[in-house]
């Protein structure tokens, strides 16, 4: 009895087993999945002009700044402008009491003037004895040894007169000049600013009086680096942004002196219609720090970058080549490309997941179309 049972499970599992494998082979088989290479879009560069915008934190300044100082060094016995006021040129700032100055040119203008009567005397005697003894001496009275001392003398008496006429002349403007200088008068046209006099107070001719600002024009000071300032000309085009309102100008002053305190170059521009701008604000200034003609150009979306080097795929036979480029002048947008690649090489453009160095890639058109290599 147990043996009929054994074989009866034994010949369950090999039908089993046998319908198992049965179904297996009769299963029809699944077709085998093929992926397809990437599809990019490539494209070929072309050469133009490219540029480099910077921009900028500048100070609105007057076009024309005048520091105030006199010309001589004394007490201020009156002062006849403060902040603010509006003077021309020639107007009156204040009056320096420089009495002793003047005292002492005044003396020196009296002592050349009495020396230039005493020579002009001799000049004059000198003179009238050469006309007496011309007449003489043509006549064959007076020997010529002495006309010829008394024309000496003569000469030598108008040249003395003539160097004391021109110390006259020079005490004379010295007085002048004092005189002139006791009144300082405004350099020209503008608005009084850091007028700081004391009346009763002494000053040098080292002391600033005050500041006067040109009227109506504008400037903006800004600092730059060597490498920028290496790129800039006079007469260059900047704009100024301030308030959502916009000015142009152009740089009017390029200094070679660096700060000492910052390392940078101080750089000026003439505004145009920027009357609104107060003195001494801060303003955004814009401008062309670079630029590159015939340069090759790229496309910014075109460049990857690999531990900080920028890098291109290039297409070569069927193939993406990871290419190490180096840039140049750099925009938002498109960038110099200075070695690594040529007008010639076909540049991929668009971006897959699926792209790598050496990877095997097809070539379609903007419009997913399948592209002749």
């Amino acid at each position: 009895m147990k043996k009929a049972v054994t074989i009866i499970i034994v010949v369950a599992l090999i039908g089993v087993l046998g319908f198992a494998v049965a179904a297996r082979l009769m299963k029809p088989k699944e077709e085998m999945q093929v992926k397809e290479l990437p599809a990019v879009t490539v494209t070929t560069l072309s050469t133009g002009t490219i540029e480099r915008e910077t921009s900028l934190m500048g100070k609105i300044q007057p076009s024309d700044t005048y520091h105030v100082m006199p010309k001589t060094s004394g007490e201020i016995i009156e002062i006849y402008v403060q902040n603010g006021d509006q003077v021309k040129q020639g107007d009156p700032i204040a009056k320096i009491d420089n009495q002793k100055a003047i005292d002492s040119a005044k003396a020196s203008y009296d002592s050349a003037n009495a020396s230039l009567q005493a020579a002009q005397d001799q000049a004059n005697t000198a003179a009238d004895a050469l006309n007496r003894m011309t007449p003489l001496f043509q006549a064959g009275d007076v020997s010529p040894q002495t006309y010829t001392s008394t024309v000496n003398s003569a000469n030598a008496a108008q040249s003395q007169a003539a160097a004391a006429r021109a110390q006259l002349n020079s005490a004379k403007l010295q007085y002048d000049t004092q005189i002139e200088y006791s009144t300082v008068t405004a350099p020209a046209d503008g608005t009084i600013q850091n007028q700081n006099m004391t009346l009763n107070g002494t000053v040098s001719q080292s002391s600033e009086l005050c500041v006067i600002t040109g009227s109506g024009q504008r400037k903006v000071k800004f600092s730059v680096t060597e490498d920028v300032l290496n790129n800039l000309s006079l007469g260059q085009k900047v704009t100024v942004e301030k308030n959502s309102s916009v000015y142009e100008g152009t740089i009017s002053d390029l200094s070679r002196l660096v700060d000492s305190s910052t390392g940078l170059f101080s750089v000026e521009a003439e505004l145009v219609r920027a009357d609104a701008l107060a003195d001494g604000v801060a303003a955004k200034v814009q401008l062309v720090s670079a630029t590159a003609y015939d340069a090759l150009i790229i496309p910014a979306d075109y460049v990857y970058y690999s531990s900080g080097n920028p890098y291109v795929y290039v297409y070569e036979n069927g193939t993406a080549k990871r290419t190490f480029i180096t840039l140049g002048i750099t925009g938002d947008s498109e960038y110099q490309v200075l070695e690594g690649i040529t007008e010639s090489d076909k540049i991929v453009s668009s971006w897959t997941e699926d792209i790598y160095d050496g990877a095997s890639v097809r070539i379609i058109d903007e419009n997913g179309n399948i592209a002749a290599n």
